[in-house]
């Protein structure tokens, strides 16, 4: 039966097979990041403005 792989070994394996970021998934990347930071922007802010919505029954 052939051994059970090494972690150590996977490892470096994993990083010789490192490829970089295309172009297109940098902004893909930048773009998930500006919406998500923006739209927690704008809820927060919604948030303080209409304290009221919260009210307990």
């Amino acid at each position: 039966m052939a051994e059970d792989p090494k972690i150590g070994d996977e490892l470096k394996k994993m990083r010789q097979e490192y490829e970089p970021l295309l172009p297109v998934e940098k902004k893909l990347i930048a773009w998930s990041l500006g919406i998500g930071l923006t739209l927690l922007v704008v809820l927060y802010c919604v948030s303080k403005f209409l304290p009221d919505s919260h009210r307990p029954l």
